[in-house]
């Protein structure tokens, strides 16, 4: 059900270029309510899955090269006197040019960055300029522990429920449009490496055998828990994600468990497990399980580690002694439980007295401790400047998200 309008409308209409979004119908539908509100939205479409997903009004179908993207948009955007562009991955190529071009062609242009949400479930991302380590938040403790929002009370959102599996079911969709309309948008290269029919395959073959990984990881996690075996915990991301690809050391997971691994064999006491938690949105392109029984075998570790696809994360943190990540919002979740934390790439929370800053060989033993207070006022500030409750998939929390993101993308932008 979509709510009312605001009566206040907007005095100054603006003019907004959206670019890929999330998966499904959140952005054709959040500018279905600005150009209710009198702005003037237009829409690019790269691909057969963003066609599928905003096939009509005020959308441009670009067929064009990457090269040519640049010049394309600066004319697109001056022909409708673009101030706003809309979009989420600020690291994607065509947005990075987008951006890039745009800001050329008129430096005062607004860059509206979404993304899953920092603090999570039930909220997502909206930044200026960019998100995750091309954040503009502040990084310096006394900076952060002196924001006025630390002086007010948590921010808690309307529970919106769990998206997993119909992101799952959106991807699989997308990519099947997007292998079926090929020839309509030739000369597109996906962010990520994997052809669309491959993607879609892998969708497809997650979602079938969900319920089986669900019963196995429960399994699992109670026989770990119950055990009383003490264990860290280490957060896997995703081999595709910017944000290993673009702000961290590792070219991919392995050579983050690797790494790991090989401190932890050294200087983790011998009693220690090491737990590793898979992405919950990993598709399964990559043979986690394999690589971890192959580096454990290199490192001594066989029978102290293990692999949990799937699992309950806040039990598996209660549990743990501290965690470990590399830019991962999971490691937020850590926080919030005074978990100790360690993040070995640019994550927005790497701060002194919030993530241990000494290095993996002295973490096994000596974890620095979660100042609560600075912790307190990092989540305020984070969750009042940059999060909107709702999510991208499930049909509360999309309508709950755009009535969140109006005020901000309405709000004064600055002067020409």
């Amino acid at each position: 059900m979509v709510s009312p309008a605001p009566p206040d409308l907007p005095a100054t209409p603006r003019s907004f270029l959206f670019l890929q979004g999330p998966l499904g119908p959140f952005f054709r539908r959040l500018g279905r309510r600005l150009r209710g509100r009198g702005h003037r939205v237009l829409r690019v479409n790269f691909n057969g899955g963003d066609l599928y997903d905003w096939p009509c009004r005020g959308v441009v179908n670009y067929r064009g090269t990457a090269d040519d993207w640049p010049g394309f948009v600066t004319d697109l955007a001056a022909r409708n006197e673009v101030t706003d562009i809309v979009l989420i991955g600020d690291c994607r190529p065509l947005h990075v040019a987008a951006v890039e071009a745009l800001r050329a062609w008129r430096p005062s242009i607004r860059v509206h960055v979404f993304e899953e949400g920092y603090i999570r479930p039930d909220w997502i991302t909206l930044e200026a300029d960019g998100v995750n380590a091309r954040s503009n938040l502040p990084r310096d403790p006394a900076v952060i522990a002196a924001v006025p929002e630390g002086n007010l009370p948590p921010r808690f959102g309307v529970p919106v429920g769990q998206s997993t599996f119909r992101m799952g079911l959106r991807a699989m969709i997308s990519y099947f449009a997007m292998f079926l309309l090929t020839p309509l948008f030739r000369h597109y290269v996906h962010h990520r490496p994997d052809m669309p029919s491959r993607e879609a395959r892998l969708w497809f073959r997650r979602l079938l055998g969900r319920e089986a990984r669900k019963t196995r990881a429960l399994a699992q996690e109670e026989e770990l828990l119950a055990s009383g075996r003490p264990y860290f915990l280490l957060l896997l991301q995703l081999n595709v994600d910017k944000q290993i690809v673009n702000h961290s050391p590792y070219k991919s997971m392995r050579d983050y468990m690797a790494a790991v691994m090989r401190s932890f064999a050294d200087h983790a006491p011998a009693d220690a497990h090491l737990v590793v938690k898979a992405h919950p949105l990993d598709n399964g392109r990559d043979d986690h399980g394999g690589d971890l029984a192959a580096l454990a075998a290199e490192t001594g570790l066989d029978g102290r580690v293990m692999l949990i696809d799937g699992g309950n994360l806040f039990a598996l943190l209660g549990g743990c002694r501290a965690a470990v990540t590399v830019n991962s919002t999971a490691g937020i979740s850590a926080l919030h439980r005074s978990v100790p934390l360690i993040a070995l790439g640019n994550a927005i929370f790497n701060i002194a007295g919030l993530c241990h800053q000494g290095g993996l060989d002295s973490f096994w033993t000596e974890p620095s401790p979660v100042d609560a207070g600075l912790y307190h006022a990092w989540r305020n500030m984070v969750a009042y400047r940059t999060q909107v409750n709702g999510n991208f998939y499930v049909e509360r929390g999309i309508w709950i998200a755009i009535e969140g993101s109006l005020p901000i993308l309405e709000g004064a932008p600055e002067a020409a």
